[in-house]
């Protein structure tokens, strides 16, 4: 029972010698004292079988092999271990090497951006076309002019940093961003259109934590719409603004709604290469504060990410104003409204 030996029985919590009368659970493997067995009479984890629990050694060899297991090829993250997925990006984690794995399971468990489309292996019987694996099909030019195609590993830089550190910092959609960072690093055409900051202007701004730039294009946002507003109450509650000149609004309500679709199209086209610069400055910033390993993985993770809530909050506003407008139209509006409602 030398493998045991320096881990801890779960009972009495003594580290297991040499010389210990071993058990050991027929279901997860977990090792007892034969006397602790029979003083519980059936193992601690029993509750956990039903869900696939398996013991991992803390101590010795099979313990260095599953932590190492256990560091996400994707992100870098460190899972318990035995975890069958990353705590962080979800991407299937690599299996003990005297753990068998279908080829299907052996190119999953690469990284996201790493993985080599022509490896993925059909289930046996399949001859139907196969959907390649999530890779980045990073093209580049030759000597001799020609085109070529190569992976993008999780140590290869993009734009001078490494793969998996914008990957970490990333968090949602790393694919989308890794081949668009990748093109404007090999290109230099940082121009991209943009569906989701286009349909969503600053909420996309904010949902990836660009704090300066949302708040920014969110107050032009509000100038550009107010006019708008304005013209709206002026039309059904022109009492509203007493003896103000109000000739002017439709004007400016018109040149407003160009404006605002200028603005649109403008975050389209540059939102993900701000984005870029943007991630690039905060992970630089990580990466100097913070040595290799666990802490920077953190670091990165915190600093990166989204925030739905900062998305959701734009919105919000966004219909507090209109509300706030349609009240100011006055009871005609209302009435034509409960008019329009009850048919």
């Amino acid at each position: 029972m030398a493998r045991y030996t320096g881990n801890h029985c779960p009972v009495c919590e003594q580290a297991f010698t040499d010389d210990d009368d071993i058990v050991v659970c027929p279901d997860c493997g977990t090792p007892y004292h034969r006397a602790c067995w029979q003083k519980v009479g059936a193992c601690l984890h029993q509750s956990e079988h039903a869900a696939g629990f398996e013991w991992k050694p803390e101590f010795g060899p099979e313990a260095e092999a599953a932590a190492h297991a256990a560091i996400c090829p994707n992100c870098g993250t460190h899972n318990e271990p035995g975890a069958a997925r990353c705590s962080h990006c979800g991407v299937p984690l690599p299996r003990p090497e005297n753990d068998a794995q279908s080829p299907e399971q052996a190119q999953e468990s690469g990284p996201i951006y790493a993985r080599n489309p022509g490896a993925y292996a059909p289930p046996a019987g399949n001859t139907a076309r196969q959907a390649p694996g999530p890779h980045i099909d990073a093209f580049g030019t030759g000597a001799d002019g020609a085109i070529y195609r190569r992976e993008v590993g999780p140590e290869d830089p993009i734009d001078g940093i490494k793969a998996r550190h914008w990957a970490i910092f990333l968090g949602r959609s790393p694919m989308y961003y890794l081949m668009q960072f990748f093109r404007m690093s090999e290109t230099k055409h940082r121009i991209t259109f943009s569906f989701a900051a286009f349909f969503f202007g600053p909420a996309y701004l904010l949902y990836r934590k660009m704090w300066k730039e949302g708040i920014l294009t969110a107050l032009l946002s509000v100038l550009f719409y107010l006019p708008g507003l304005l013209d709206f109450v002026a039309y059904y509650n022109p009492d509203f603004f007493g003896s103000m000149p109000i000739g002017w609004l439709p004007v400016a309500s018109t040149i407003g709604e160009i404006a605002s679709w200028a603005l649109r199209i403008v975050l389209a086209l540059f939102a993900v290469s701000w984005y870029e610069k943007h991630a690039k400055n905060r992970i630089e910033n990580v990466c100097s504060q913070c040595p290799e390993g666990p802490e920077r993985t953190e670091a990165l993770s915190r600093s990166g990410g989204t925030n739905v809530l900062a998305a959701i909050l734009y919105f919000g506003l966004m219909a507090l104003l209109e509300v706030a407008f349609l009240y100011m139209a006055g009871p005609a509006f209302m009435n034509l409204l409960m008019y329009s409602i009850g048919g």
